[in-house]
C-alpha cells in the first residue's frame, strides 16, 4: 500500500467538554497529534479519552477550545466534511450484504469505478485476510472478522485521519493480537494519521508512536514511550504505565545532621545529594519516592548504602522473576532474571539515576 497523499496534522487548543453542563467530561487539553503517525489516548475508564476522540471526529462539538486539521479550523464543521474514518470498539458491519459489498460501499459512494473497486476491495481483503470470507454474508460471521470488515472498510476510504475508538476490546485474544500486527502494519506501510484510543496499556506502548495520557478529563502527559516511562510527570502516570507499575512510597521528610532521610513506618532511605538539594529547595515535608521494578539491584551480600529486605513473593516469568520484597514494611516489586527463595534475605539498592521523586500530591521533581 501507498502512503496517503493527503493527511493531517491534528492540533486541540485548551479544549474542554461539559455535559448538561455538569460533568466536565474533558478539561483544558492542548496537544498536537502530528501529519502521518499514531496517537494512542490512554486511561482508565471514565478518563474523557473517547469524548476528546470525537470532539476530534466532529460527533461533538467542544464546549471550548479550537480543533484544527493542519491550519484548518474545524471546530464546528461536521463529521461528513471533515474525511474521517473510524471504526468502534463494537464491530460496524451491514449484516444484510457480503463483505465484499461491505468494503465497497464507501467507493460506490464516490462513484469509483467498478474495475478500480473491484481491485482496491481485493488488496484491501488481502491484507487484512478477508479473501476467502469476500461472498459471505456479513451477518453470520465472528466478532474478529466483522471487526476486519469494519477496518477494511475505513482504511479503504483513504481518509484524513483514522479514529479508532478501543478496536480490540470485544474480540478474542488470539484474534486481538492478529489484528493488532495488522494495525501496526498498517501503519508503518501507509503512514496514515491514526488516533487510537485504549485503556489497554500495551496496546498504547505497542501501536503508538506518542502517548497521552489522561485522567479525570485533564491531559496528564503526552510524549514518546520512552518519555512517559522513563519521565512520568505525575505519580499516577508512573504506576498507571509499566508492568508492574513504578514502586511507589510515601514518605516523611527528615534531617539527621546535615542528611535528608526519608521514612515511612520502619523504612528509611538517606536521599542523594541532589534529591536532598530539590526537596530542600521546596521546602517539602512529604514527598513519594519511585522506582521501577526493573531499575532495583539485588544482592546475596550486603553492599554500602543497601537496604535489607525480605523476599515475600516469587513468580516466575519465564526469562525474569517478579519478586516482592517487604523492607522496613514497604512492599516493594522487582524484576530480576535470578531466582530467590520466600522468606530469603535480599540487600536493595536503588540506582540515583533510576529514582523519581514527587510531591505527596504527585507532581515530579526529580
Amino acid at each position: 500500500m501507498k502512503r496517503l497523499k493527503e493527511l493531517s496534522r491534528i492540533l486541540l487548543k485548551e479544549v474542554s467538554h461539559t455535559y448538561d453542563r455538569k460533568v466536565e467530561a474533558v478539561s483544558g487539553v492542548s496537544m498536537e497529534c502530528e501529519d502521518g503517525k499514531l496517537t494512542a489516548i490512554l486511561g482508565p475508564s471514565g478518563c474523557g479519552k473517547t469524548t476528546l476522540l470525537r470532539i476530534i471526529a466532529g460527533l461533538i462539538i467542544p464546549t471550548s477550545g479550537k480543533v484544527y486539521f493542519d491550519d484548518d479550523d474545524v471546530t464546528r464543521v461536521p463529521t461528513e466534511k471533515r474525511n474521517v474514518a473510524m471504526v468502534f470498539q463494537f464491530p460496524v458491519v451491514y449484516s444484510n450484504m457480503t463483505v465484499y459489498d461491505n468494503l465497497a460501499i464507501p467507493l460506490k459512494a464516490r462513484r469509483i469505478p467498478a474495475s478500480e473497486i473491484k481491485q482496491k476491495v481485493k488488496e484491501i481483503a488481502e491484507f487484512l485476510d478477508l479473501t476467502d470470507y469476500l461472498s459471505r454474508n456479513a451477518q453470520k460471521l465472528t466478532p474478529d472478522i466483522k471487526q476486519r470488515t469494519s477496518l477494511g472498510r475505513a482504511i479503504i476510504r483513504d481518509s484524513r485521519v483514522l479514529i479508532l475508538d478501543e478496536p480490540l476490546t470485544n474480540i478474542d485474544p488470539r484474534a486481538r493480537v492478529e489484528l493488532r500486527d495488522k494495525i501496526v502494519h498498517y501503519k508503518i506501510q501507509k503512514k496514515q494519521t491514526i488516533i487510537y484510543v485504549t485503556h489497554d496499556q500495551g496496546e498504547a506502548l505497542t501501536l503508538g508512536d506518542k502517548i497521552a495520557i489522561m485522567k479525570d478529563g485533564k491531559l496528564l502527559q503526552y510524549g514518546s514511550l520512552q518519555e512517559v516511562y522513563e519521565m512520568p510527570k505525575t505519580s499516577f502516570v508512573a504506576s498507571f504505565i509499566g508492568n508492574p507499575g513504578m514502586n511507589l512510597m510515601e514518605c516523611e521528610v527528615t534531617k539527621f545532621d546535615s542528611r535528608i532521610v526519608l521514612k515511612s513506618g520502619d523504612f528509611r532511605f538517606e536521599a542523594t545529594q541532589n534529591i536532598s538539594r530539590l526537596i530542600e529547595k521546596r521546602n517539602l515535608k512529604e514527598v513519594v519516592l519511585g522506582i521501577r521494578a526493573e531499575h532495583i539491584q539485588l544482592s546475596r551480600k550486603r553492599l554500602e548504602g543497601s537496604l535489607e529486605g525480605e523476599c515475600e513473593i516469587t513468580e516466575d516469568h519465564g526469562n525474569l522473576n517478579i519478586i516482592v520484597l517487604n523492607t522496613g514494611g514497604k512492599k516493594i516489586r522487582v524484576k530480576t532474571p535470578e531466582t530467590y527463595k520466600i522468606g530469603e534475605c535480599v540487600y536493595i539498592v536503588f540506582p540515583e539515576d533510576k529514582l523519581r521523586v514527587f510531591t505527596k500530591d504527585g507532581y515530579l521533581i526529580a
